[in-house]
């Protein structure tokens, strides 16, 4: 034991603290070794454990203090992102009269450099509305700060762009992002980029293409570039994308952009989700889409599934609903360009309809993140929005959960596997007053021995 520390405290310990710290630590600690030499290996092993732990505290990264949001005094904040971090730490050092910026959390960073320019105009961006929403909420009673929801940019000059882009994060997408901050700047601006990459060099670089200085600054968490005197690119960059499918002889074409699932191609799920409307066999055989009816499309993407389901019939109105911003504006296009004049879009998280309880078929495709907590309230929305005998179709990779919570929610259940997905649907259920007042779905039990889970 006594060799082993002295053989750490001369040289082992290097690989354990900041270069600018090596000097001064291995002083103390020669002294606080040399002096235990003559005593006995329990009381080496105890000081020796100590003198790690000291070093693991003594140079742990410190906690970025957040200030409280107006109204939010006193409610613990969550820990915020390495981005979010980095981009709070230079809050001082943005300024202008108008600042644009990004945010991996509820804008912390955005609303701090609001409240240090009180004169200046700070805008958020979000592409996801239940992100903006909960900004907004976090930061109502920042004046100069304005939240947005937005597939874009707003049009007009900025004095400084604030990125926030996570390592993992969809290249394209950041590609994206860079070149519009790019030319939101005038030949004096500047632009943060923040990355939780701490051994990053695609940013770098991307970013020494179309600044002539970059400043490039950080930790072991990540990376802070500041971009300065832009230079003039000679050709933007379009990273939104046509592609085209076909359902059954009808060729069908969809727009698509980054940021937006399943940027550039058909994604197999929404394949089988199309395809899940043409039921082979059982009671609901034949064609789920019929003239007339009112169908709406949760988490819809790019509207490839939405597209589809409007060309089935005559007469079929699709409504679709997504949080993506960008999704809705490609949906939007993506119909225009097919000539469906029967379709709208609701950019929306909670799943709220303004007719609720009117429509015959609810199509689904829910994410596979957030512990089936965004499936729930695709699961809700699905109820709220069926008429009674309505239909529901949701696509899945794990059909065991959501037979389980369709067993709680509606009848005549089933499962089909298509393209190595499964299609999970149900009937919804009459519903009936509540002693409070409120609707309540009759007992299963009666109904459940009807439900038939069929593979």
């Amino acid at each position: 034991m006594k060799s082993f520390i002295r053989d750490f405290s001369v040289g082992g310990f290097r690989r354990f603290l900041p270069a600018t710290v090596r000097i001064q630590t291995q002083i103390t600690m020669m002294g606080s070794v040399l002096s235990l030499l003559n005593a006995d290996d329990t009381l080496l092993e105890s000081a020796f454990r100590g003198c790690l732990l000291f070093m693991k505290h003594r140079h742990a990264r410190p906690k970025k203090q957040v200030r409280p949001a107006p109204g939010q005094q006193g409610k613990p904040e969550k820990a915020l992102k390495t981005t979010e971090e980095l981009l709070l730490g230079a809050a001082a050092e943005i300024s202008g009269q108008r600042i644009v910026m990004t945010s991996s959390g509820a804008a912390q960073a955005a609303a701090e450099v609001a409240r240090l320019n009180p004169s200046s105009n700070v805008e958020c961006y979000f592409l996801d509305v239940f992100l903006a929403d909960a900004a907004r909420v976090r930061n109502a009673g920042v004046e100069n700060l304005k939240i947005l929801c937005e597939p874009d940019f707003a049009a007009g000059g900025a004095d400084v762009v604030g990125l926030t882009l996570a390592a993992g994060a969809e290249s394209d997408l950041s590609r994206d992002l860079i070149q519009q901050a790019h030319q939101q700047l005038g030949p004096e601006g500047r632009l943060f980029v923040a990355t939780d990459n701490p051994h990053d060099h695609w940013v770098h670089e991307h970013l020494k293409e179309m600044f002539e200085k970059v400043t490039n600054r950080g930790d072991k968490h990540g990376r802070l570039y500041i971009g300065s005197k832009p230079i003039e690119l000679k050709k933007l960059k379009d990273y939104s994308c046509w592609f085209a499918f076909r359902d059954g002889e009808r060729l069908i074409e969809a727009m698509s952009r980054p940021g937006v699932f399943s940027h550039r191609k058909l994604d197999l799920g929404a394949r089988a989700l199309i395809e899940s409307l043409t039921v082979p066999e059982g009671e609901f055989a034949g064609e789920a889409v019929r003239d007339g009816m009112r169908v709406l499309d949760i988490g819809s993407g790019s509207g490839v599934v939405s597209f589809a389901t409007a060309f089935r019939a005559e007469g079929v109105h699709v409504h679709a609903m997504d949080a993506n911003a960008r999704a809705i504006q490609c949906t939007r296009l993506g119909a225009e360009k097919n000539g469906i004049t029967t379709l709208t879009t609701q950019l929306e998280a909670a799943g709220r309809v303004a007719e609720p309880e009117t429509y015959d078929l609810v199509l689904a495709n829910p994410p596979y993140f957030s512990n089936f907590k965004i499936a729930e309230i695709f699961i809700k929305a699905t109820q709220d929005a069926l008429k009674v005998d309505g239909r529901t179709h949701f696509v899945t990779k794990q059909p065991e959960w959501f037979v389980d919570a369709f067993t709680k929610s509606f009848v005549d259940i089933s499962v089909r596997e298509i393209r190595g997905y499964y299609i999970v649907k149900g009937t919804q259920c009459s519903r009936m007053p509540d002693v409070s007042g409120e609707d309540r779905a009759p007992s299963k039990s009666k109904d459940r021995k009807s439900a038939r889970k069929r593979r």
